[in-house]
């Protein structure tokens, strides 16, 4: 992600995510520039990032992930995820693990047929109280 992409990042993650947090746009944001983002194109058109957290510890997590709805149903998300392993392999990590929210059935989905595994439940997760599940993959 560069500074020119931080209001594509900015704007989708704010409609991405609207249902989970109050400022989800200022959030996202913040996530990206702390972390690693992945800003997917399609000719000139951005359509898509993931951001990935890195610790000290050789910790990965999946911050966000998301497609604009226009470029859904054509690989983007499955491209995304394996940038985003690819990321966190390259920082020495053993996984990447993430939460989602259990009620994003296309998510979980994407997730589960991309190796992931459910961990752990966690009930009220989301500001708005939304449960969620914390997923992990091994690298």
């Amino acid at each position: 992600m560069t500074r020119a992409d931080e209001e594509f990042v900015a704007k989708l993650g704010g409609s991405a995510f609207s249902e989970y947090a109050r400022d989800p746009g200022a959030g996202v944001l913040a996530m990206a520039r702390r972390g690693r983002a992945v800003v997917a194109t399609e000719g000139d058109a951005l359509v898509g990032f993931a951001i990935i957290e890195l610790s000290g510890h050789r910790q990965a997590h999946l911050a966000a992930i998301t497609v604009a709805e226009e470029a859904r149903g054509r690989g983007v998300a499955h491209a995304l995820l394996r940038a985003a392993e690819n990321v966190a392999r390259s920082e020495g990590a053993p996984s990447l693990g993430l939460v989602t929210a259990d009620s994003n059935l296309a998510a979980l989905e994407l997730f589960l047929e991309s190796g992931f595994e459910r961990v752990a439940k966690l009930p009220r997760y989301y500001q708005r109280g939304q449960n969620a599940v914390r997923m992990e993959k091994v690298l």
